[in-house]
């Protein structure tokens, strides 16, 4: 994934109207060990988005900044399929 693609997973993720996929559902399982393997993954905007979600959005509603540097890091090797 390149960055510019990252940050239209941004951009989604941080709409006041975007609906992310539940994290523990099975569309959230090609994730899976994404952070301890460097298998490539097949993934769609909605996925990607829906991942920034889950770990950059706390319960308090504030955003944290240093996780999203993560997931950026690992969206190198994503694919997007949409």
């Amino acid at each position: 994934m390149k960055r510019t693609e990252f940050l239209q997973c941004l951009k989604l993720a941080r709409s006041p109207s975007f609906e992310p996929i539940p994290y523990l559902s099975e569309a959230m399982a090609v994730f899976s060990k994404c952070a301890i393997d460097k298998a490539r993954r097949a993934v769609t905007k909605k996925e990607v988005a829906s991942l920034i979600s889950g770990h950059c959005l706390s319960f308090a509603g504030t955003w944290i900044h240093d996780e999203e540097k993560e997931i950026e890091a690992l969206s190198k090797r994503f694919d997007l399929i949409d």
